[in-house]
Parts: C-alpha cells; sequence; structure tokens
C-alpha cells in the first residue's frame, strides 16, 4: 500500500468475482473527498450449494441493503467488508500505523481487520459508504462448523471495535 501509487485502493478477498462495473461504481462515490472508504453490495457465489449457504445469502443481502444502507444515510458504514471494498489511499496511508500495530487488551490482534479499518477511517473524520449497484459475489460457509467459527471470529471484532471506537 505504502508503494502504491494511484488515489485509490481495491480490497477485493481471492474467493470474490467482481460484476464488471463494480470498480467505476466505488470509484463514483470516492469521488466525494470526504470519502474514505466505500463498499459494494455482496452475495453469495455459493448460494445453491446448501440450505446454509442459502441462508447467508439472505443474512448477506439484509446485511447490505437494510443495515449498510441505514448507515450510509449518515456516511457512517460501521464495515466496510473485506470481500469488496474501497479505500482513498491517502486517508489509508495516514491509518496505516495504527491499523498494521492493531492491539486488543495489551495483546496484537489481527482478526477483523476491515472493521478495524473502518471504524479508523470513521475515527479520522472520514465517511464510510455503502454502494447497492456495486455486486461482489463472494464464497461463504457451506457447513455449521466453518460458519460458526466465521462468526464467533466477527462477534468478537464487533466487541472489540466498539469498545474502543
Amino acid at each position: 500500500i505504502r508503494r502504491s501509487c494511484g488515489d485509490l485502493v481495491l480490497n477485493v478477498d481471492s474467493d470474490t468475482i467482481l460484476a464488471p462495473d463494480v470498480i467505476t461504481r466505488l470509484a463514483l462515490k470516492m469521488q466525494d473527498q470526504a470519502v474514505g472508504a466505500a463498499m459494494g453490495q455482496l452475495a453469495a457465489s455459493n448460494r445453491t450449494e446448501t440450505w446454509l449457504t442459502r441462508l447467508i445469502d439472505m443474512e448477506y443481502w439484509l446485511a447490505c441493503n437494510e443495515e449498510r444502507a441505514a448507515q450510509a444515510r449518515f456516511g457512517a458504514v460501521m464495515c466496510c467488508c473485506g470481500p469488496c471494498a474501497m479505500y482513498r489511499r491517502s486517508a489509508l496511508v495516514s491509518l496505516l500505523d495504527q491499523y498494521e500495530t492493531q492491539r486488543f487488551r495489551g495483546k496484537p490482534s489481527d482478526f477483523g481487520e476491515d472493521r478495524h479499518l473502518t471504524i479508523l477511517m470513521l475515527k479520522a473524520g472520514f465517511r464510510t459508504e455503502y454502494v447497492p449497484e456495486a455486486v461482489a459475489a463472494t464464497v461463504v460457509p457451506n457447513s455449521m462448523g466453518p460458519y460458526l467459527r466465521q462468526q464467533l471470529r466477527w462477534a468478537r471484532s464487533t466487541f472489540r471495535d466498539t469498545l474502543l471506537a
């Protein structure tokens, strides 16, 4: 990131497929210099695999189109999700030291980095936005064990970053 030279940085998980216009749609939102980060709408690319993947796909739809959309009304999306998020490079570089040395209760903390970075953006005075037209599909857990571990990680990061915010 420090060696990059563009104005915007796109974060995409390796198991995520972007719609052809995602970059353009996110970049349009980032034209406003007050915006530090923007995320797209997520869907489960493997939604037809199991009953669980279908439920997670519905959960993603609700999280994006209800929760994130409501937060975006105030320019304060609380988590620009890792699978598809764009950041203003200048803001990102200014926050890198805090981001890379994340600690909780005196110990290094490296989970929930997307939420942590979003909170840092908000604390620095940047807006964080949701762009429903920027659609990305990502692989979700298809069985209970991996799903529950994922949810536990996410719950811990939500708790941690809520306390630190």
